[in-house]
């Protein structure tokens, strides 16, 4: 804050004025009042005039405090590739059968898939595709995907031998592959899914009496071992009563000496007879003759079979022979 230093002299001049009162010889004053306040405020003024003694004080300098910005730091992840399976397919294309194919009923057909091999594992001649669920349409349990090797990312054809059922209608059938070690495993992104073949079984019977008769297996119903056929009525037909003949090629005997039965139709191919005795248009039984404790494997054999309409082979009848190997 600044002081004027004016107001000490106003005050002396004001002091000396009044002094002159006193001089001469009476009271009376030497200047006049209006001189002396006007000599007072003309002091003052110029009292006003003179410079300020206060210094003035230079401002405090602030230094500014720096802080640096902090910084996060944010890890971006890294993506991390999915191994891939030992053993895994991709579905490339249907080679034989598209989906919806018309087969007539008891016609054999071969169903083939394109499939590539999209793990890391070779497969060799020990991998199969094998039958999973659905219809399988007299397809074997299991077959073989190739004979020799396929390599990851190569493709390969896989087919299997199949009949149409012998009633009419929409089929379908799914199937997987196995590797040597027993494990499942197909196709679709978790590379477990089953690929199929579906199939519209048409019926074009003819109206008298027929069927179709193959080998099926081997299998022993107590102490004995029983040769069993696949047979299907592709007639207009039921069938009632049959007559069976099995007899040795290679040794001109007869392994099952013809045999009349009137209820000779297995459902399965497990079975043992007797079970059925009718087997209408379009279905599908099994047939089985036992040819002994000890057949002779490998030998050539001829079935003889004669279905007829009625029992103890009366009606009208259909005789078919059948070759074939004992497993």
């Amino acid at each position: 804050m600044k002081r004027l230093t004016g107001i000490p002299h106003l005050a002396a001049v004001l002091l000396l004025a009044g002094c002159n009162f006193r001089q001469g010889t009476g009271l009376v004053p030497t200047l006049a009042p209006e001189q002396i306040i006007a000599t007072a405020v003309q002091a003052t003024a110029d009292a006003m005039r003179l410079p300020f003694t206060d210094t003035p004080v230079p401002p405090t300098a602030v230094t500014p405090t720096l802080h640096p910005p902090t910084v996060t730091l944010t890890a971006t992840p890294t993506a991390t590739a999915t191994p891939l399976p030992c053993n895994k397919a991709e579905f490339v294309t249907d080679v034989t059968i598209p989906d919806g194919e018309d087969i007539t009923i008891f016609d054999t057909f071969t169903k083939t898939w394109r499939l590539r091999n999209v793990g890391t594992c070779t497969w060799t001649s020990e991998y199969r595709v094998v039958f999973d669920h659905g219809d399988q349409m007299l397809a074997p349990d299991s077959a073989p995907i190739t004979s020799g090797t396929v390599a990851p990312g190569a493709t390969v054809d896989v087919s299997v031998p199949m009949e149409g059922p012998g009633t009419a209608g929409t089929y379908k059938g799914y199937w997987r592959l196995r590797d040597a070690g027993g494990v499942l495993f197909g196709v679709g992104a978790s590379g477990n899914v089953a690929f199929w073949v579906e199939i519209e079984s048409i019926s074009n019977l003819p109206a008298g009496p027929n069927f179709e008769v193959a080998f099926e297996n081997l299998h022993a119903c107590g102490s004995l071992q029983y040769a069993t056929f696949r047979v299907g009525n592709s007639g207009g037909t039921g069938f009632e009563s049959a007559q069976i003949g099995i007899k040795d090629l290679d040794t001109s005997g007869w392994l099952y000496t013809t045999g009349t039965n009137n209820s000779p139709f297995l459902g399965t191919a497990s079975m043992c007879p007797p079970d059925s005795s009718n087997m209408g248009p379009g279905s599908v039984y099994f047939i089985a003759a036992s040819i002994g404790a000890s057949p002779p494997h490998g030998h050539d054999a001829r079935l003889t079979l004669k279905l007829c309409t009625a029992d103890n082979i009366a009606g009208d009848c259909v005789t078919k022979t059948l070759d074939f190997v004992i497993p």
